[in-house]
């Protein structure tokens, strides 16, 4: 009897064992995270302290199976003067697997303004990680993105089922977010804002680095883009080729609000479309029931061929847009200047509505006096437009009457 009594206690023991503490490992802050992460116990707690939990860059090696919870008030800080390597992450996750990051409000910042040289001093980086969450955190103040995902080592590798809930990604330098290769990726009811300090500078950038990078199954919902230095939402897709992994990517629900400074060197719009302008991948890109507001720009700008991937917007509104007067909501640039490439296009409008005061064309398409712009092509939909009266398209350098299946049907409200 005595036996079974011992034995089910040390079974009790043993359930309630498998929560611990960080502070319970090392007072090396980087050490007893390691430590913890390592150890049998599957929660893990990150718990409030007086103070802030202080990092040196941190690595994390093939983790598994872990639930790690920061406590309600936990602040983690970048130990300053500690980031020398460029390539430094806050916390980096490598090769882990069944992954939970709970942040209950936590807050993640960075010493932004000692990071003078690189744009790779990311906040929270997983690198071919698989079945990861991340909710409920802020992270600012980086030298690089406030999250980055992709692979690991060698070229086609990807992270791979990765959510993330609940961020608000402030003040870094590169992005808000960057996902370089990933598949099956939900973005959800988080917030990109004030990007600044090196280009692009983007809310959202989805920009692989070689051609066997993956992009598949990224879907963002519920998500503000705000106040970026560059675009709200940048797909620089040009490293990706017709050999790739077909693209499939959504944006869904989402607002894109006053994003590009007029400072900024490159193209001004919320969104900035970019393929390969040779070989472009194939695949789909979704804007969904998105509204793009009080902007000085348009919605969207790229030069992207009509024979790669598909850009469709359904149910979208474009409100108080093109204050500067400028930028129409869709401005089209040939692929090439100096040869010829292919044609420009590839997008579907299904039931747009722009509201807008300057005398602007719903498009401005602009060709290239060497005659590079073969045409024109698949570009169709609905689109109600409030606005001064203007052409609906604007050509510069370019005979329309090469479009090629080119059908958008207008409405015009009267306010």
């Amino acid at each position: 009897m005595r036996l079974i009594t011992l034995c089910l206690l040390f079974g009790t023991l043993n359930i309630f064992s498998q929560t611990v503490k960080v502070s319970d490992f090392s007072m090396d802050h980087n050490r007893a995270l390691v430590m913890a992460m390592k150890s049998y116990y599957d929660t893990i707690v990150l718990d409030r302290r007086p103070e802030p939990w202080v990092f040196a860059p941190l690595k994390i090696w093939e983790a598994k199976n872990k639930v790690l919870i920061l406590e309600s008030g936990v602040e983690v800080r970048a130990k300053k003067n500690a980031f020398k390597k460029t390539s430094n992450s806050l916390w980096q996750f490598i090769l882990c697997e069944n992954i939970q990051i709970l942040g209950n409000g936590a807050t993640f910042s960075m010493n932004k303004e000692e990071y003078i040289e690189g744009e790779w001093r990311h906040g929270i980086s997983l690198r071919a990680c698989k079945d990861v969450e991340i909710r409920d955190i802020t992270i600012r103040d980086s030298g690089g993105d406030g999250i980055y995902l992709a692979g690991w080592n060698q070229k086609g590798t990807f992270s791979e089922n990765i959510t993330i809930d609940g961020i608000q990604s402030i003040n870094n330098k590169r992005q808000g977010i960057s996902i370089i290769s990933a598949r099956n990726v939900k973005i959800s009811n988080s917030l990109f804002a004030e990007t600044k300090g090196t280009l692009p500078s983007a809310g959202l950038d989805i920009e692989p680095d070689h051609p066997e990078d993956v992009i598949s199954q990224i879907e963002i919902t519920d998500c503000i883009f705000r106040d970026n230095d560059h675009a709200g939402i940048m797909l620089g897709l040009g490293k990706l080729d017709e050999n790739s992994h077909p693209i499939s990517i959504v944006i869904r629900n989402s607002i894109l609000r006053n994003n590009h400074v007029p400072t900024h060197p490159r193209s001004a719009a919320e969104v900035i479309i970019g393929a390969n302008r040779e070989s472009p991948v194939k695949g789909n890109v979704l804007f969904d029931k998105c509204v793009f507001e009080d902007s000085k720009w348009g919605i969207f700008y790229s030069r992207k061929r009509s024979d790669a991937f598909t850009v469709t917007f359904t149910d979208c509104i474009g409100r108080n847009i093109c204050k500067d007067g400028s930028w129409p909501p869709v401005y089209l640039e040939v692929p090439e200047y100096h040869k010829k490439t292919g044609p420009l296009g590839g997008f579907v409008f299904k039931n747009l509505y722009l509201e807008y005061d300057t005398k602007l064309p719903f498009m401005i398409v602009r060709g290239s006096k060497m005659g590079t712009l073969e045409n024109l092509a698949d570009i169709q939909g609905d689109v109600t437009i409030a606005a001064p009266d203007h052409d609906y398209f604007n050509y510069i350098n370019y005979n329309p009457e090469k479009n090629r299946n080119v059908k958008v049907k207008f409405t015009k409200k009267v306010n």
